[in-house]
This record gives C-alpha cells, sequence and structure tokens, in this order.
C-alpha cells in the first residue's frame, strides 16, 4: 500500500499545471486489454527524469515494461 502511494505522489509531482488531465486520463481509459501505461521518459530515471504528460506516455505489454524497466527510451 506505501508503495502505491508513493507511485500517486511521484505522478502529482510530474504533473505541470499545463498538462491536459482529461487527456492523460483518456489515454488510460483506452488502455488496450493485456497492456500497461507507461511513461517513456521515466518519472524518476537514473539520468533524466520525465514529466506525468499525455505525449510522455505509451502502451507495452507487461513483459515489456518490465524489460524496459526505469530506463529512458528503447530498450
Amino acid at each position: 500500500r506505501q508503495q502505491r502511494a508513493k507511485e500517486r505522489s511521484d505522478k502529482f509531482k510530474a504533473t505541470p499545471k499545463w498538462a491536459d488531465i482529461n487527456k492523460i486520463k483518456e489515454f488510460y481509459l483506452n488502455c488496450p486489454e493485456g497492456y500497461q501505461v507507461d511513461h517513456i521518459v521515466p518519472l524518476k530515471g537514473r539520468n533524466v527524469c520525465g514529466l506525468h504528460v499525455e505525449n510522455n506516455l505509451q502502451y507495452l505489454t507487461k513483459i515489456e515494461n518490465l524489460q524496459k524497466g526505469n530506463k529512458y527510451g528503447e530498450f
């Protein structure tokens, strides 16, 4: 439960005021079955930190997401 709360907090901190929250919600709602929403540029990466905005989101299968981990770009 604590880990999930931290993830929500990280997303909140990485969401700029100009972000379109409705587009972000729509992206999550349209996630195809068997896929997960992933941040292209991780919110807390080793070398870079991305934003929680719609153009930083992508759909990956669970396996692809686990392989990518907290890395930036292609896995």
